[in-house]
Parts: C-alpha cells; sequence; structure tokens
C-alpha cells in the first residue's frame, strides 16, 4: 500500500516507522527543509514541498496513494491537505490529526468527512 504523509516532525516519522515495519510504501512531504531527516527513516521517499500545493500533490503523485495521513502540527494545514486528497485525487482513505480539540468541529462532512468526529491523534 502506497501512504503519502503530510509533515515529517515526530508525529510524522513514527507513523512513517510503524508503517514501513509492516511492509508499506512511505513518502513523507514537508515544507521545512529542516523536518527532512532522511537518515531518520531512510527507507521513506521524501519530498520538500507545501502539502497545501497543487502541484506538489501532483509530483507526489498522491493519485497513486491509497491513503494520506496529514499530520502536521497546523490543523489548517491538516484540513487542506485532507481535503484536496480526497476531492483532487480521489484518494480512498484520509486520515487527520487534530492537534486543537476546538478545531474539531471543522473536520466534518461539509470538508469531505464521511465518518463520525476524526480522532485526535
Amino acid at each position: 500500500m502506497r501512504v503519502a504523509i503530510a509533515g515529517a516532525g515526530a508525529v510524522g516519522r513514527s507513523i512513517a516507522g510503524e508503517l514501513l515495519e509492516n511492509g508499506h510504501e512511505v513518502l513523507l512531504i514537508d515544507k521545512a527543509p529542516t523536518a527532512i531527516s532522511v537518515e531518520r527513516v531512510p527507507q521513506a521517499e521524501w519530498l520538500l514541498a507545501d502539502a497545501c500545493e497543487i502541484t506538489s500533490l501532483d509530483e507526489a503523485a498522491l493519485q497513486r496513494c491509497n491513503v494520506v495521513i496529514a499530520a502536521t502540527g497546523d490543523d489548517k494545514v491538516n484540513l487542506v491537505v485532507s481535503l484536496l486528497a480526497k476531492t483532487e485525487y480521489g484518494v480512498p482513505r484520509v486520515v487527520a490529526r487534530v492537534n486543537n480539540p476546538k478545531n474539531e468541529w471543522l473536520f466534518n462532512e461539509s470538508w469531505g468527512w464521511t465518518s463520525p468526529s476524526p480522532r485526535r491523534v
């Protein structure tokens, strides 16, 4: 299974490690050059890019992903990445990190969520 993770911080890298250990193909995307730590997750593919930009997601070949995980520290970014993954690329499963419980209401059906409230990570 191909999984793209937006956000290569501690949470994104941890998720990537688990997925790689279970035989999945992982792409980590982050726009901060300091977040690109290939040596920490050397088996992953890395992309220095803004996951909120269509051109970056095209470069990431998001349409080939089975899962997209929005794991940045910014709820607005996670919401945009999730929405683009679902609506523009038809990714079958999208998971988003909600950092601030006050923002949980944004992750609802009007933004493409079909399941009950997402879980905070």
